[in-house]
């Protein structure tokens, strides 16, 4: 009885290892570049359908890597319907390792309806280290306050 609990132990040991493992190394994953879509929002519904809480939304795009540099090639924003919006990177340039930049779609801005998003393309010329690239939306109501987060999410 004991060695078959042992043997199970062990089991369960070495299968969180190996996902830990394969996560690790999804997370470190090398690339040239990506076309990322990140969702967004510039309001949300609640109660009834036609009651609205308005966001602020902070776009965050870091680069994770130690060494390498990356390059912004675009950053724009789409309506609900895929209509482009407007444009945050006139021509590309360059982050440096462990640089963040941010962009925020203003609280009085409501132009993107409650499925906007933004499509972020990014390239470098020796493989790096995948960039962190999210959303932080915040809202208040009367008598209450929230946040929550959106990853972007690879398209190409």
């Amino acid at each position: 009885m004991v060695n078959i609990f042992r043997a199970g132990v062990v089991a369960v040991v070495f299968a969180a290892v190996v996902l830990a493992s394969s996560s690790l190394c999804e997370a470190r994953t090398k690339l040239n570049g990506q076309t990322l879509y990140v969702p967004v929002y510039s309001h949300i519904y609640f109660g009834n359908k036609d009651a609205k809480i308005q966001l602020t939304t902070t776009i965050s795009i870091r680069n994770t890597s130690r060494e390498g540099t990356l390059q912004i090639d675009r950053v724009a924003y789409y309506n609900t319907e895929g209509k482009l919006i407007r444009t945050y990177v006139d021509k590309p340039f360059t982050m440096q390792p462990l640089q963040s930049m941010r962009y925020v779609i203003k609280l009085k801005d409501k132009a993107g309806g409650s499925g906007a998003n933004l499509i972020v393309v990014w390239s470098s010329e020796e493989a790096i280290d995948k960039p962190i690239v999210e959303a932080i939306s915040l809202g208040t109501g009367a008598s209450f306050g929230f946040s929550f987060l959106t990853d972007a999410v690879e398209i190409e």
